[in-house]
């Protein structure tokens, strides 16, 4: 830790008996020095500038009028005092709040008390400004390596996508460097689960939370061997909540303290090949179908509550949708991030329904071209706008 003592340096000082012609000659005899401590049985009393003394005594008649009185007449009688033993943080921050321009003219240094020095305005913030710098560096090269365990950590679900649905494409792009947003999937010999999950948040925080909702999707996933999203949903929700401690509980007056209230948005989809369906359950995220053949995209509605949070019930249940599974059909699973963009143009949210339509844009496409013109027309439509969200489509063709 950075002291102020570090910086402090041991400017000779004069007394309140000496004069103001004696002050003005401290500063041309030395012109390193921007500020004068006065000084009074070795306890400071008050701080002379440069620029203020030299200021005055060029204004008529000053040499005439002041020139033989106290310097006391022109110093800072509260210049700000600071105790060598203090952090450089901590008089900054009293610096700055300080109406005494403590940043601009400089501070007094002191050892029990007694004078011990000066540091300038312009040290002081050169210090703040460089140890800004080092902490942005340090925070910024921690949100890089997280970058870095964050997208290792999507991995084992991009090779689990190219291995049970070759055919598919993934837009994942966190609004900042790491986001909440997290896709997963799983599959055998006859099933493929895929999902998309929306958490709370984004940066650093979201993807802290990618972490504790991934790892309940896992231990779901582990506990419900039929990979039923609803019943997946329900499972994530009770260990969410009762990990994050999202509940109410009751104080000793009767009133309620609301811990945290934190959860995801989710779309799940069960692709069960043996018995040719497709089965889906959203909190809040849909899912986007298109059958073999069409060029149009339905949407299949997900359920009201969220995942996790304070308000969802444990006994919370998503509704289930269900439709035969055809060789060919394409689903689409989005989060809000591409929803919610505000337009260039026109300064509303994208919304479901453009992106259902910009789905099925482009008659006859490949899957390829199908997903760049989805991602193409939400780029049009965001322009200069800046990115509200994380975003995140994956889209696949069974």
């Amino acid at each position: 830790m950075v002291r102020i003592g570090q910086l402090a340096i041991a400017c000779p000082s004069l007394t309140p008996h000496h004069t103001c012609v004696e002050a003005l000659d401290y500063f041309s005899s030395h012109p390193a020095y921007d500020i004068l401590p006065i000084v009074d049985d070795e306890r400071p009393v008050g701080l002379i500038t440069r620029h203020l003394l030299q200021e005055r005594f060029s204004r008529p008649f000053h040499h005439e009028l002041f020139g033989n009185k106290s310097c006391s007449r022109f110093m800072d009688r509260q210049p700000l005092l600071v105790d060598e033993g203090d952090s450089i943080t901590t008089v900054g921050a009293v610096a700055a709040s300080d109406s005494r321009r403590a940043l601009q003219d400089g501070v007094i240094v002191t050892s029990n008390g007694k004078y011990r020095g000066t540091c300038s305005g312009p040290v002081l913030m050169q210090v703040l400004a460089d140890m800004q710098v080092e902490r942005s560096r340090q925070v910024l090269e921690g949100v890089r390596y997280a970058s870095r365990i964050q997208r290792a950590f999507l991995h084992t679900s991009s090779e689990n996508l190219a291995e049970h649905l070759p055919r598919h494409r993934i837009f994942w792009e966190p609004r900042d460097m790491v986001g909440g947003d997290y896709y997963f999937c799983r599959g055998d010999q006859d099933r493929v689960f895929v999902a998309v999950l929306d958490c709370t948040g984004h940066g650093v925080p979201g993807a802290l939370m990618t972490m504790i909702m991934s790892a309940n999707l896992e231990a779901s996933i582990a506990e419900v061997d039929s990979w039923h999203p609803s019943e997946l949903l329900s499972n994530i929700n009770r260990r969410a909540r009762a990990a994050l401690g999202q509940r109410q509980r009751a104080q000793m007056d009767g009133a309620a303290e609301q811990g945290s209230d934190d959860g995801m948005d989710a779309s799940l989809v069960l692709i069960d090949r043996r018995n040719r369906r497709l089965q889906f359950a959203g909190a809040r995220l849909p899912v986007f179908v298109s059958y073999a053949g069409h060029d149009s995209w339905i949407c299949l509605p997900a359920g009201r509550p969220g995942v996790g949070y304070a308000d969802t019930p444990d006994d919370t249940e998503w509704p289930i949708s269900e439709t035969p599974l055809e060789e060919g059909m394409r689903v689409a699973l989005a989060t809000d991030g591409l929803f919610d963009q505000i337009g260039e143009t026109r300064a509303i949210a994208y919304g479901k329904a453009r992106f259902a339509q910009s789905l099925g844009a482009v008659t006859g496409a490949g899957l390829q071209d199908n997903f760049e013109e989805t991602l193409s027309r939400y780029r049009q439509w965001q322009g200069t706008q800046s990115r509200r969200d994380d975003a995140t489509l994956v889209m696949f063709e069974v």
